[in-house]
């Protein structure tokens, strides 16, 4: 009672809190549905039409991260710390997130038309999302209600439109549509969602946004948001690599079997980025005035992540197997085994997400491109050594060689980081005693 009791009355706990239920609650149907809609297009697309359309959304993905040019932490932190420019900040990072859109998504086009000139299909796919992706400089609004922690705001509009485009896709099953028609499902759901959060924002505010472009507040946020970019870009290369050298130097079917253990494993990617958009804003107000409880706090927090992780992972190796079959049918099965390798990056990811805030909040993100870019070199090499001998399990192992580099081993090579480093090993070897560290903590 008196730890109910403690929560209730601190303010920042109850509205962190409340914020993680509402994003956990829209994650939760987001996963759930899209897990069971994955399985019935995935089923009827088989694994090599399957293979194809991830394959596709993969070529698009490197592209797309290009469009968000590492702003989102530095505007939610911007719009934190500097509340009186909060229409300069918005403004200003919607002009730029939109200039970036256009040009990535003629890219990607171009790019993809290069590559496979004679395959329409995967041009298709790619001109669809790229161009429908523009829509996505509506983001700034989910940046400006994390750091309102007012997540419900964007949590209602965005699961509106999953539903419908999950309706959609069960639909276009029922209908034995083409491969194409689901490329234009998920096109529209990226639009649609994006006007919903635009819609939400309205709601907010009661007005018209009164944003503005500023020069100065653009080059400020573009000289601190190309280290995270090039971060962004690693860290999609890394996560995504494996698909694309899956495709060219294995099968489309492999891919498909591949995507099947990856989106599984990736599922528990959301818990640490929900958590982690909403607690570090609340961890970054309390730095300044009490510097020994943001550090305690902080660690507490990555004992948390790691906690989590290993649930999930020790989970997933015992039922994984079980629910592949159930769920994909025999012709999945071979992903079981992908899965009980890829799943064990979650536990580095999570530390990960943590971390990442930390250089944003530090000022060192250049750290995060040394880290990252390290991990994406030993994840493409490991991938070309080890694809050809293994398929898609060799792809898995290069995988969570690179997420340990990334996350976790990387910052031990930069003596800006180092303290980060040691935080996350302090946090691996003592997170068992996680629950005597909360129980302190809430007494304080």
């Amino acid at each position: 009672m008196n730890l109910v009791k403690t929560i209730r009355q601190r303010k920042g706990i109850t509205e962190s809190l409340s914020n993680i239920g509402w994003r956990s609650g829209g994650t939760i149907v987001r996963l759930l549905g899209g897990a069971v809609v994955g399985i019935v297009v995935a089923r009827y697309l088989g694994p090599r039409q399957f293979g194809l359309l991830n394959f596709a959304l993969a070529i698009y993905s490197l592209f797309n991260i290009v469009s968000n040019l590492g702003m989102d932490s530095l505007v939610v932190r911007d719009v934190v710390l500097d509340q009186s420019n909060e229409h300069e900040v918005l403004g200003t990072a919607f002009v730029l997130k939109a200039a970036a859109s256009v040009v990535t998504a003629i890219t990607a086009t171009f790019v993809e038309w290069l590559m496979e000139p004679h395959n329409g299909i995967l041009i298709a796919i790619v001109a669809l999302m790229s161009f429908a992706s523009i829509s996505q400089a509506l983001d700034v609004v989910d940046y400006f209600f994390q750091a309102k922690v007012r997540s419900r705001y964007t949590v209602v509009p965005r699961t509106i439109v999953f539903v419908a485009a999950s309706v959609a896709r069960l639909v276009a099953v029922y209908l034995h549509m083409s491969l194409l028609a689901f490329a234009w499902i998920a096109a529209l759901e990226v639009f649609f969602s994006e006007i919903g959060l635009g819609f939400s924002y309205l709601c907010y505010r009661r007005t018209l946004p009164r944003w503005n472009w500023h020069l100065p507040r653009a080059k400020s946020l573009l000289s601190e948001s190309w280290p995270l970019l090039i971060s962004s870009i690693m860290i999609v290369l890394y996560m995504r690599t494996d698909q694309l050298l899956l495709g060219k130097l294995s099968t489309m079917s492999t891919v498909g079997v591949y995507s099947v253990a990856v989106r599984l494993s990736e599922i528990w990617y959301a818990i640490p980025i929900i958590v982690t958009g909403t607690v570090m804003p609340r961890l970054l107000q309390s730095r300044d005035l009490n510097s020994a409880k943001y550090q305690s706090r902080l660690l507490i927090f990555y004992e948390s992540m790691i906690l989590v992780s290993l649930f999930v992972v020790a989970g997933t190796l015992l039922a994984g197997p079980f629910v592949i079959k159930l769920l994909y049918g025999q012709q999945f099965a071979p992903a079981s085994k992908i899965l009980s390798i890829h799943i064990w990056t979650g536990v580095f990811v999570a530390v990960g997400c943590i971390g990442g805030q930390q250089y944003v909040h530090e000022k060192i993100t250049i750290s995060s491109v040394q880290r990252t870019a390290l991990g994406a070199v030993v994840n493409v090499v490991l991938n070309f050594l080890w694809i050809p001998h293994w398929g898609g399990m060799g792809s898995a192992m290069a995988t969570l060689v690179a997420q340990s580099i990334g996350s976790y081993f990387g910052d031990a090579f930069d003596y800006r980081t180092r303290h980060i480093f040691r935080m996350k090993t302090r946090a691996y070897l003592q997170f068992w005693t996680l629950p005597f560290q909360v129980w302190q903590e809430v007494r304080k």
